[in-house]
């Protein structure tokens, strides 16, 4: 019996072993490394108050809106509810975003304050890019070939 198990198991960790690894989904600003919207680093985002809007959001990347400017801002590991963010916070030293700093998600309208200890997560900020909202994605770049 204990050599039919050990057959068993044998075979079950030989094919998990043997299995090839699959693809996995780039993340953070990899994830638009074929895309025309994404434009070079830059070091800092200015804010004269405070952001002006924010879309397009991942677990893992934002676009900040800074009146006509946009900006894709990539936070270290997973932000887990800023894909459902519905107010998003500035938490900088000075009146610019930099790496280090962070920002605060909030999945809901009523503020940032939440008892739960759910809903409302600091992300720390590892990248800034500038952002063409008006360049091709890239779905609808392939649509029109």
């Amino acid at each position: 019996m204990r050599l039919a198990l050990l057959a068993v198991s044998s075979f079950l960790l030989a094919a998990c072993a043997s299995q090839a690894p699959t693809d996995a989904k780039p993340k953070g600003v990899a994830q638009f490394a074929n895309d025309a919207r994404l434009g070079e680093e830059v070091d800092r985002i200015c804010f004269a108050s405070s952001i002006s809007g924010f879309h397009d959001a991942t677990d893992d990347t934002v676009v900040i809106s800074k009146g006509p400017e946009d900006y894709l801002v990539e936070v270290y590991g997973n932000c887990f509810i800023l894909d459902q963010a519905q107010q998003l916070a500035v938490d900088a030293t000075t009146s610019c975003l930099t790496r280090g700093d962070h920002i605060i998600a909030s999945d809901s309208i009523a503020g940032f304050h939440d008892d739960s200890g759910f809903g409302v997560q600091r992300c720390r900020v590892k990248s800034l890019h500038k952002w063409n909202r008006k360049a091709e994605a890239p779905a609808a770049a392939e649509e029109s070939e």
